[in-house]
C-alpha cells in the first residue's frame, strides 16, 4: 500500500508513469483508456527507436503543431457514441472471444 500511494503522489494528474529500470504504468478513467495508452506509448518508443538506428539526427516537431495535434484528436467531439479506445479494446475483445476464448472462465 506505500509504494501504491507513492506511485500515485509521483504520477499526480499525469497519466503515463516511466519507471527506471521497472517499465511504464498507464491510468484512465477505463481500463480501455489505460489499455491504449500503454499500447501507444509502446508503439512511439518503438518508432523512435527505429528513426535513432539510422544514426541521422532526430527532428522535433515544433510546440504549436503538437499542441493542434493534441487538440484536434483529443475528447470526443468526433465520436458520437464510444471513444477510439474503447473501440480499440472492443476489438481486441472481440479476436479474443474468437481465438482464445477459454480467457473469460
Amino acid at each position: 500500500p506505500a509504494e501504491g500511494a507513492r506511485l500515485a503522489k509521483v504520477i499526480g494528474d499525469k497519466t503515463i508513469l516511466f519507471m527506471a529500470n521497472h517499465g511504464i504504468s498507464t491510468v484512465g478513467q477505463t481500463v480501455a483508456e489505460a489499455y491504449d495508452r500503454l499500447y501507444y506509448i509502446e508503439r512511439a518508443a518503438q518508432v523512435q527507436i527505429y528513426a535513432m538506428w539510422t544514426g541521422q539526427p532526430l527532428k522535433k516537431l515544433p510546440e504549436p503543431v503538437v499542441e493542434k495535434t493534441k487538440r484536434d484528436i483529443s475528447g470526443t467531439r468526433f465520436y458520437a457514441s464510444l471513444s477510439p479506445a474503447q473501440r480499440h479494446f472492443a476489438a481486441l475483445k472481440r479476436i479474443l472471444d474468437r481465438n482464445e476464448p477459454d480467457y473469460a472462465t
